[in-house]
């Protein structure tokens, strides 16, 4: 039987992680451009962890619980300042979303450009810190209660019961005020306090729910030109379809004017007859086979069916969309028979499909979301890589056309598709019109049109590198600045935390060399995290379903180490562990794993994928595990691995100049430190058991 506190200390590992999962998605459907930049929440949750776990000793015992249901009373600080004052990202545009030199689809009703929208960033900012630090001061005294290894895996087995649990709300579709109901309960279940208190408790929660539920089916806004029809949260992101005056059936995507169901008599007018108008110029017979990528709610396929195709197929990744066009678009061409709508991610399709295309349609496919907190990866990032691009030429028929149309609101973006597309075929997309920001090309290998004018002083997006929208590589000004800041407070708290806290024994304290071992231990560790969810997103799709089973594995991984460690003695296994590790990281910068995009069989693909992925999770976890099981202060030295990967979050900007293979090596030189740090910690405690002395691998966080 689990005791109370082994079964509050679960309880505890699944509210944290459920309610990281819960902010990274409520806050980016809820202020305006957050989608871009979830890594700025996760960032606060790790460091409200960590300042949670270093910091707890200063909170009395007694006192403790009284913290803990304070950060609930936070929650309700924070829904209720989103909800009234309807913040947004600062720097940018009402419609150029171009910030720190790179582009993003957005279009605002206002700019947020004050100082009050700085203001009400940092905020929010400071709110997610206090709630996840009142959390987890609570959490840290529970912990103590353990050895360290079994207090790791109740926490572990707590967090995969929160990653199952919002992957349900996630398939289920549920609205977003029914996430905070269970939370209710899991709060009564760790802290059964007074009466008093209890009753305090469920009024605060109750009064976020019902804040929520007020704010669900509003008006959108700054938008009062639209009637609100339907609210939906899909896997991804807030989902709205509406109704404008001029009676036009419009998507709404986190609150941003997303797709328009266009009348079958505007279609007839519309740009998306373009192609087939082109088709018939130069007379070749109408498009029998179209792929659209990016369908939407399906206005490129009911033109497609209007024009004579035979056969469409339809991807597209967010299942709310889809069936907003099933149900609602005027022309219904989903319900077409010769129509197959697909929700998948466009990449991992055209990897598996055999099919062979008249047409592909490259359509809008701007999201507004990234694939993970933990990286730059927007959802349709792979999709526009030269490797891509090439895989559709190989797709078509030999008449066969690409077309690639867009507002691509700076000339260079439009020259990557230009330039990769020349590289594929050795034609030149041929511009059949344009207007303002607005192109419309086609790429044919039949087609040789002149060169047309644009900036070659561009970085063409590969697998490895696949960011459209960065002129070039290099971090840009608004990460650097996220660096520098992020980077400078995160120091400072390390000095701050190092110079004033103290331990239950002062001779347990652990050494400057030892804390910095875990930071950095920290950081490697989600750097790792976040390769392998881009690896995989590469591999076989960017869905939320995919990225939420890597997730899992990594955690189930983690309890495997865990399991391993108590089967492993010795202070050599330790050191072997950090060879081994080593050793897999770099075999996987010399072997990138887009090479296994050549495996044919989807199983075998997976196979190999899975140990050259998980493999060095694996031994990292093993290390933690052999090393951390006898810490005398483990909840101390957990706080600094959660703020070392604060650290590694940041780190991670440096994909956008190095490329996410090249993140191995950042990992590998992590590592390194590591190794170096705990021969320096040994030195200095001799008495102390060397595998007493190393650092451990952070919890980690998940996004679906």
């Amino acid at each position: 039987m689990m005791n109370s506190n082994a079964f509050r200390l679960f309880l505890l590992g699944f509210l944290t992680l459920f309610l990281e999962l819960t902010f990274i998605r409520y806050l980016a459907g809820s202020i305006w451009n957050m989608g871009y930049f979830p890594n700025l929440v996760l960032m606060g949750v790790f460091l409200g962890m960590g300042i949670g776990f270093v910091f707890h000793h200063t909170i009395p015992e007694d006192r403790s619980s009284r913290f803990f249901l304070l950060s609930a009373f936070w929650i309700l600080v924070l829904v209720s300042f989103i909800c009234r004052f309807q913040p947004s990202v600062p720097g940018f545009q009402v419609y150029v979303g171009r910030v720190g030199g790179e582009v993003y689809f957005s279009a605002s009703t206002k700019a947020s450009t004050t100082t009050f929208d700085y203001v009400n960033f940092i905020l929010i900012f400071v709110f997610i810190l206090l709630i996840f630090a009142f959390l987890s001061q609570r959490t840290a005294k529970v912990f103590r209660t353990f050895a360290p290894l079994k207090a790791y895996t109740l926490d572990i087995l707590g967090s995969c019961c929160g990653i199952l649990s919002f992957m349900l709300i996630s398939w289920l579709q549920i609205p977003a005020y029914i996430w905070f109901c269970p939370i209710i309960v899991v709060y009564w279940l760790i802290e059964m306090a007074s009466p008093r208190r209890m009753r305090l408790l469920i009024t605060v929660m109750l009064a976020i729910v019902m804040v929520l539920v007020w704010t669900q089916d509003k008006s959108l806004p700054g938008r009062a030109d639209v009637n609100l029809l339907a609210v939906k949260w899909s896997p991804y992101q807030k989902v709205t379809y509406a109704k404008g005056l001029d009676q036009r059936d419009q998507i709404f995507v986190n609150g941003i004017g997303h797709q328009v169901m266009m009348q079958p008599e505007a279609l007839d007018h519309s740009f998306y007859q373009l192609p087939h108008i082109y088709r018939a110029q130069i007379h070749k017979p109408p498009f029998s086979d179209v792929l659209v990528i990016g369908a939407g709610s399906g206005n490129d396929v009911a033109v497609a069916l209007k024009r004579g195709a035979k056969h469409v197929d339809a991807i597209e990744i967010d299942p709310v969309i889809a069936a907003i066009g099933r149900n609602y678009h005027p022309a219904r061409p989903y319900a077409d028979n010769r129509v197959s709508l697909i929700v998948d991610d466009a990449r991992a399709f055209m990897t598996y499909t055999q099919h062979r295309y008249d047409l592909i349609v490259f359509a809008l496919t701007d999201s507004l979301v990234k694939v993970s907190p933990m990286s730059q990866l927007r959802l349709e990032n792979y999709i526009f890589t030269q490797q891509s691009i090439e895989r559709a030429t190989q797709l078509l028929k030999p008449d066969g056309m690409i077309v690639f149309y867009n507002y691509y609101r700076l000339p260079w973006v439009q020259s990557k598709i230009q330039l990769m597309g020349y590289h594929a075929t050795g034609s030149y997309p041929r511009t059949i019109y344009s207007m303002r920001d607005f192109a419309e090309m086609i790429l044919s290998a039949q087609d040789h049109p002149p060169k047309p004018q644009m900036d070659e002083d561009v970085s063409l997006p590969q697998d490895d590198w696949p960011f459209l929208y960065l002129k070039t590589r290099g971090i840009p000004a608004l990460y650097r600045n996220a660096m520098i800041v992020m980077g400078s407070l995160i120091g400072l708290l390390a000095i701050l935390l190092h110079t004033t806290t103290r331990t239950r024994e002062e001779s347990s304290r652990p050494a400057a060399s030892l804390k910095l071992a875990f930071v950095f231990m920290g950081a490697a560790f989600l750097l790792l995290e976040t390769k392998s969810v881009i690896q995989f997103s590469l591999l076989f799709g960017t869905t939320w379903l995919n990225n939420s089973l890597v997730f899992l594995a990594v955690l189930l991984f983690v309890l495997a180490a865990n399991w391993t460690a108590s089967l492993l003695k010795g202070a050599p296994v330790l050191w072997i562990a950090f060879g081994l590790l080593l050793a897999f990281c770099t075999a996987a910068y010399f072997y990138p794993l887009g090479h296994l995009l050549s495996v044919q069989s989807l199983t075998a693909r997976f196979v190999a994928a899975s140990f050259l992925t998980f493999t060095p999770i694996f031994f990292a976890n093993v290390i933690f595990s052999i090393t951390f099981r006898d810490t005398k202060v483990p909840e101390h030295l957990f706080g600094w691995n959660l703020i070392g990967a604060a650290f590694g979050g940041v780190l991670e900007y440096s994909s956008l100049a190095l490329g996410y293979n090249a993140l191995t090596l950042v990992v590998a030189s992590c590592y390194i430190l590591v190794f170096i740090l705990l021969r320096i910690s040994i030195k200095s405690r001799a008495k102390i058991p060397t595998e007493l002395q190393a650092a451990g691998a952070v919890e980690p966080s998940v996004s679906s």
